[in-house]
């Protein structure tokens, strides 16, 4: 399983235990999250996956983050679009001194990180790492 793969599964699995609410508010860091004010939508295409978020509480409604798994951009970059922010995180360009907030760790991890589970305990909470250590013994 290749870390793209690897890092679908974990969401998945995520959103399958009902843990997708605490993942969100802590790695995208939002506040006053709750499962009630927001929707979540995940998508593979191509060389990408592609997190929607709209949500009811913050002032940027709409954020899309966009994994890149080749070498089309090099740098992270957010760009607002009517009122759309996407940000691009080529996954396979980012280092371990890119990692300045959980987003770009969680990046990081299913992009260049060599020891993912020594890496996901400096930053996930023990359930999320729990998940990660289950979808890996599978």
């Amino acid at each position: 399983m290749n870390k793209k793969e690897l890092f679908v599964k974990f969401i998945r699995s995520i959103e399958k235990r009902q843990k997708l609410t605490l993942f969100i508010s802590r790695i995208f860091d939002y506040d006053n999250f709750n499962d009630y004010n927001y929707l979540f939508r995940m998508k593979e295409e191509d060389n990408q996956i592609i997190i929607d978020i709209y949500d009811n509480v913050s002032v940027n409604r709409f954020n899309r983050y966009i994994f890149i798994y080749d070498n089309i951009i090099t740098k992270i970059r957010i760009i607002e679009d009517n009122n759309v922010f996407v940000t691009y995180l080529p996954v396979l360009n980012i280092n371990e001194n890119d990692c300045i907030n959980k987003l770009i760790k969680l990046a990081y991890l299913f992009g260049n990180c060599n020891d993912v589970v020594a890496y996901a305990k400096t930053f996930l909470d023990d359930e999320f790492v729990d998940i990660l250590i289950y979808i890996l013994k599978k």
